[in-house]
């Protein structure tokens, strides 16, 4: 019997060092991470924040009114699809997809009937009928999900490393974030620190798997 139990554990240890179970080589990620969480944290206002302004002296469609060309234009992106490019140099493709379906498709909610896209072009579906006057149609009714942050600081010098896997890694810092009065804090805003773990996974570069705020 005592016999059988070492063999299992030596295979079990054999195992552990096969290839696949190797954890995430992490080189370049302490120095890659910082850039990355700060362009993470313009695109989370994009997306979930105040948002893309738009110009409401602009012809609506509905709900949705132009957005302001000369915020894209200070953002580096015109379209829908080089706001994707932009997002897909930062977050991985699985988050990335999480992003698109909450904010550029419509979907019905539970308890609160259809949620329509926050974002969406100004031109037919078809890409071979766009032009170079596409632009980006911001919804007006949608909502500001983190308007409860006031603002919030990453302290970078306090990034280092945490748990890994085969196929992501994990990096550690103490982010400070002012709150907005609540039920609990009713005086006024009120400030936290604590310890953020974000997610990478490498996709022909660092990329953000998880949130950021």
């Amino acid at each position: 019997m005592k016999k059988t139990v070492a063999l299992l554990l030596l295979a079990a240890l054999c195992l552990c060092f096969l290839p696949g179970c190797a954890s995430l080589d992490t080189t370049g990620l302490l120095e890659a991470a910082p850039g990355l969480i700060e362009r993470a944290a313009a695109l989370n206002e994009i997306y979930y924040g105040a948002g893309i302004p738009y110009d409401e002296g602009g012809t609506p469609i509905g709900n949705y009114y132009p957005a302001d060309r000369d915020y894209l234009r200070a953002q580096g992106f015109s379209t829908i699809d080089e706001l994707k490019e932009k997002t897909e140099t930062v977050f991985s493709a699985d988050y990335c997809q999480a992003i698109y379906s909450s904010t550029l498709s419509g979907f019905a909610a539970e308890g609160s009937g259809y949620i329509y896209a926050r974002y969406s072009s100004s031109q037919p579906k078809d890409e071979d009928l766009r032009d170079e006057n596409e632009t980006i149609l911001v919804s007006s009714t949608a909502e500001n999900k983190l308007a409860h942050i006031l603002s919030i600081d990453y302290d970078y010098s306090s990034l280092h490393l945490g748990e890994g896997g085969r196929d992501y890694a994990t990096v550690l810092l103490s982010v400070t974030t002012q709150l907005a009065a609540d039920e609990d804090h009713p005086a006024g805003p009120y400030t936290v620190t604590e310890e953020m773990a974000i997610k990478f996974v490498y996709e022909n570069g660092w990329r953000i798997d998880s949130a950021t705020y």
